[in-house]
């Protein structure tokens, strides 16, 4: 590959600096390597998602440094996730507790509070507004272009660059298989009734959308994130209008109408898309490695991300100093990485792909449900298993 004139080098780029590219940058801080981190946004910069932290996010947030859960708990608008509270279809709820409880947290704060972690430690450089154009591989680089056509090249390439991700489309050719892709939508809401606890997020899945659920994830007593998803592909097939059916559930649902009688939105219904995994595919090639939405990670039962981004951003960093350490960056070298992301997520997103193809089924959300009211062995059997 040819070298564009003007392109400075840098040992590794990651593209993208959100959850997974940002924990990808804190565990090469200290490599000695050369790295760049790039994002389209400028930070502090808003982000369309469910605002839901999962305890594996934590638990990656220790391997990086066992100071930054605490940190991340002291952070102003991080509320506490203790467990989560599952209505099924018949209206019966079961209480779920958590084995590693997680946060809610608006992403500008939590995304904005990785990023300063990044730019605090003042061993990568950055590049804030840096809309990644184009990307080619070959020889001994990897080559990367922006909008006003200013480039960089380097040995190594790790994408964090979401779900419309160009590095993915370019060299993984991705597709969007809408089977495996969700849509949603999320706002936010104050003045809601019966948020009785507000370390408790609420699942609601109900009959006319299965598999599609509703939620609400409270931010304090009186604030939530409130947000509603499908599968792409029944959106597609029965011409749902997302915003028109969160809208209903919320005035005419029985469960939630009183509740949010005397409710504020105080934001845009927004949507945005969230490609699942559970597949075997190929995310990585000669001198790139995809993580987070990029390689299609999110949990396809709970919608959960976050915690799966971070750590494919964990395991790539590993992986990248492995491959400077033999300076390998060859297709085979690079399956240690797909291997490794098998083995932690994937062989569980495909059970989590299996359930969510059985909550099809109303009569069985509601046995469920009504079990788990009646065992306790049940109802901790539902709770590691959702």
């Amino acid at each position: 590959m040819q070298i564009n004139s003007g392109s400075s080098y840098k040992d590794i780029i990651i593209a993208g600096a959100g959850p997974a590219g940002c924990t990808a940058a804190l565990k090469l801080r200290k490599s000695g390597l050369s790295i760049l981190l790039i994002d389209k946004n400028t930070f502090p910069r808003d982000k369309v998602c469910g605002d839901a932290i999962g305890g594996r996010a934590v638990r990656v947030l220790s391997m990086l440094d066992p100071s930054f859960p605490e940190m991340l708990e002291k952070l102003e608008g991080v509320n506490k996730s203790a467990g989560w509270k599952l209505y099924a279809p018949n209206g019966k709820s079961v209480e779920l507790h958590f084995t590693y409880p997680g946060h809610v947290a608006r992403r500008q704060d939590f995304d904005n509070f990785l990023f300063r972690l990044v730019k605090d430690s003042g061993k990568i450089e950055i590049r804030e507004g840096f809309q990644l154009k184009d990307v080619h591989a070959g020889g001994n680089f990897i080559n990367i272009t922006n909008d006003l056509g200013e480039s960089y090249h380097s040995k190594l390439l790790i994408a964090c660059d979401g779900a419309q991700s160009v590095v993915a489309k370019r060299l993984a050719k991705f597709r969007v298989d809408l089977s495996h892709y969700s849509g949603a939508v999320r706002a936010y809401y104050t003045n809601i009734k019966g948020i009785y606890d507000k370390e408790m997020i609420e699942i609601h899945l109900l009959k006319k959308y299965l598999p599609g659920y509703f939620w609400l994830f409270p931010l304090d007593e009186n604030s939530a994130n409130v947000g509603f998803g499908m599968l792409s592909s029944d959106i597609a097939r029965r011409k749902i209008n997302l915003k028109a059916a969160m809208e209903e559930i919320i005035y005419n649902s029985p469960a939630l109408k009183d509740r949010f009688k005397e409710s504020i939105r105080t934001s845009d219904i927004s949507g945005f898309g969230l490609p699942l995994g559970g597949r075997d595919m190929e995310i990585s090639g000669e001198r790139f490695m995809l993580c987070g939405d990029a390689a299609s990670l999110i949990d396809p039962l709970n919608g959960e991300g976050i915690g799966n981004a971070m750590l494919s951003g964990l395991l790539a960093g590993e992986q990248a100093l492995k491959c400077f350490e033999s300076d390998n960056f060859s297709v085979k070298m690079m399956k240690h990485y797909d291997d490794s992301v098998k083995h932690n997520l994937t062989a569980e997103l495909k059970k989590k792909l299996t359930l969510q193809r059985l909550f099809n089924r109303s009569w069985l959300i509601n046995g469920m449900v009504n079990a788990g009211l009646r065992f306790p062995l049940i109802k901790h059997f539902i709770g590691r298993h959702l």
